[in-house]
């Protein structure tokens, strides 16, 4: 399943915009949210510069579900075991 992430375009409280699940409010605007990473069977950075941002970041699924991607960090994690699974398949 694929899922676009984003993060806020500026600072806010993150209570102000998440149920208690910590799930995006279903009336929150999605264009207040910069799109920064595109997850399919692989995944993507939509910005470049996404990737330095500290990886405690949160990020938010905009589309789909979270599917185990809450920070920069455990977008970084997943990029990397594909990356691995691929040389995988080239051996």
């Amino acid at each position: 399943m694929s899922t676009t992430f984003g993060i806020p375009q500026r600072m806010i409280d993150i209570d102000k915009i998440c149920d208690e699940d910590g799930e995006l409010l279903d009336y929150i605007n999605h264009d207040f949210f910069e799109r920064i990473w595109f997850r399919s069977h692989y995944g993507r950075w939509l910005n470049p510069l996404a990737s330095r941002l500290p990886d405690d970041t949160r990020v938010f699924p905009l589309d789909n579900s979270a599917q185990g991607i809450y920070t920069i960090g455990d977008i970084k994690e997943f990029m990397d075991r594909i990356d691995k699974e691929k040389s995988n398949e080239k051996v």
